[in-house]
């Protein structure tokens, strides 16, 4: 038997529900239900800085009122920092992650993919440069390293994330 359909919709608590979100809610809501589906509610928390204080609830109350009903109680992804830490860990202990110190605008004015969207250069996958602080990290990939998937709408997509 395949696996039951899991719908989810993940809002960020940065203010009330906007329409671009009740869109996505809609569809991820629809898709669920359509496939006999459960839909559940991961709100996007981990963001600090721009959470808003009491938006959690009033986008709660706002999909409640607008009919939506969700399957499980709705969680939070600040409460499990613990296994990012944990996951970050093993990736690090595997050689399998490395530092970053590009900013957005560094990566924007340096390298474009094929469809003309920024692309990572690669200037940190040997190590920070000197008097530079890591700013994220990112996932080592194998050059020509393709994933694909297919999409409902736009059928077969591959992504060559080594590149």
């Amino acid at each position: 038997m395949p696996p039951s359909y899991v719908g989810r919709f993940a809002p960020s608590p940065t203010g009330p529900l906007h329409f671009g979100s009740l869109v996505a809610a809609a569809g991820s809501y629809l898709e669920a239900r359509c496939r006999s589906g459960r839909w559940l509610l991961r709100v996007e928390d981990v963001d600090r800085p721009r959470t808003v204080t009491g938006a959690e609830a009033t986008i709660l109350r706002q999909l409640e009122a607008l009919g939506f009903e969700w399957d499980a109680e709705p969680w939070r992804q600040s409460a499990r920092d613990e296994h990012y830490v944990a996951a970050l860990a093993r990736l690090r202990a595997a050689s399998q992650v490395f530092d970053c110190g590009c900013s957005r605008r560094e990566i924007a004015d340096s390298a474009l993919a094929p469809d003309g969207a920024p692309r990572y250069p690669g200037t940190c996958r040997d190590g920070l440069r000197p008097g530079r602080r890591a700013r994220t990290v990112r996932l080592k990939t194998e050059a020509g390293l393709a994933v694909c998937f297919d999409d409902g709408v736009q059928g077969r997509i591959c992504e060559d994330v080594g590149a």
